[in-house]
């Protein structure tokens, strides 16, 4: 009994000691995260400073000259026949005009040819000049056939000629592309066209092919190699 009576004291004295010791240490447990806190706050911060020190983006500075222009624009302006000239920040715009390509002359169906009223490019012999020149309008070139009086305008794709009393003398086509009046008889058609058209011809050779009518007479030249039409011409049959 004395031994246990004096065991309690110990025992009793050691407690607040044991007690003290847990709480010492269970603060130490419970506050030792802290300095990881302080650590991870420092840590956070750390690359916001970064951001703030480091060089700011370079901001790519926007060109002030006239930015090119796209290959179909470009094209659409080449075929509207303007052109844009540069010149450092200047552009010059410059208009083009193309000239406008003559309309061929048409013969209307009242003055095709007709054996009763043999004619060429809608004109029938002793037509004064002044109304042909009315009719076709300017002429490419002009010149005079000394030998026989003749003056002859050109028209490009066909000539007339003239006498010294200023009256039609002769009508001479030499272009595929134009229709003379022969009911749509043209050049580089063949010989058998020709007589299909205009009927069986006064004069019928390996060269020619002529039609005789009212004082006239229609000689049509015939390329010998490949049987085609090279020229049509009208002139008065003396």
């Amino acid at each position: 009994m004395a031994m246990n009576n004096l065991i309690k004291p110990i025992l009793v004295g050691c407690m607040p000691v044991a007690i003290a010791s847990f709480l010492v240490t269970g603060c130490q447990e419970s506050s030792a995260p802290a300095p990881k806190a302080t650590i991870e706050v420092t840590n956070t911060y750390t690359p916001t400073q970064v951001t703030q020190e480091s060089t700011p983006p370079t901001i790519a500075a926007i060109p002030t000259a006239t930015p090119a222009i796209d290959d179909s624009t470009k094209h659409e302006a080449q075929v509207a026949g303007i052109t844009k000239v540069d010149q450092g920040d200047i552009t010059q715009t410059q208009v083009f005009t193309s000239p406008k390509p003559t309309a061929k002359p048409k013969v209307k169906a009242e003055d095709a040819y007709q054996q009763e009223k043999p004619t060429l490019m809608g004109l029938k012999l002793g037509t004064p000049r002044a109304a042909v020149l009315e009719r076709f309008g300017k002429v490419k070139k002009q010149f005079v056939m000394e030998e026989d009086d003749i003056e002859v305008y050109d028209f490009t794709d066909f000539s007339v000629g003239f006498n010294s009393k200023g009256t039609l003398e002769f009508v001479d086509v030499h272009s595929v592309d134009i229709d003379p009046g022969l009911h749509g008889l043209r050049l580089g058609q063949s010989v058998q066209d020709a007589i299909a058209t205009l009927g069986k011809p006064d004069t019928n050779s390996t060269y020619v092919l002529s039609y005789k009518s009212q004082g006239t007479l229609l000689k049509i030249d015939i390329d010998p190699h490949n049987n085609t039409i090279q020229s049509i011409k009208l002139f008065a049959n003396s």
